[in-house]
């Protein structure tokens, strides 16, 4: 049914299950899987210094590499993407360069109001995306 499968990780736990279910759904396909994390984006309320832009550098890179023995255990191409910009833009993006079947993303399911002041990344991808998405809800 999917041949690429797209996975957003931010370290949170809620992309950890939505990781989990993206490789049932690759292992079961049979597809590759993509992940992608976005680091290096300016928040008003977060110290963007360039200490703390190689800090999140480091861990996108050690999340990735933590997540993808899990994926070769289990048979399954795993193809990391670590990018930087805004989250929801980046993750539509990358999912358009590699031509995913299929979004997965998790949702911490915010209120509207908490969307209205930090925007939701999952509500993002599903409004600006014309592929697939499965939103997991924390």
């Amino acid at each position: 049914m999917f041949s690429r499968i797209l996975v957003a990780l931010d370290g949170s736990e809620i992309s950890h299950t939505a990781y989990a279910r993206a490789l049932e759904f690759a292992k079961a396909d049979k597809a590759e899987l993509h992940v992608v994390t976005v680091v290096n984006t300016p928040h008003l309320w977060k110290d963007d210094s360039p200490a703390n832009q190689t800090q999140a550098s480091t861990d996108a890179n050690l999340l990735i590499n933590e997540l993808e023995s899990d994926a070769k255990e289990a048979g399954i191409s795993f193809i990391p993407h670590i990018v930087t910009g805004h989250p929801g833009d980046r993750i539509v993006s990358t999912a358009d360069e590699i031509d995913a079947d299929l979004i997965v993303v998790g949702s911490l399911g915010k209120s509207n109001l908490d969307r209205l002041l930090l925007g939701s990344v999952s509500a993002y991808v599903t409004q600006y995306s014309q592929r697939n998405i499965l939103v997991i809800r924390g």
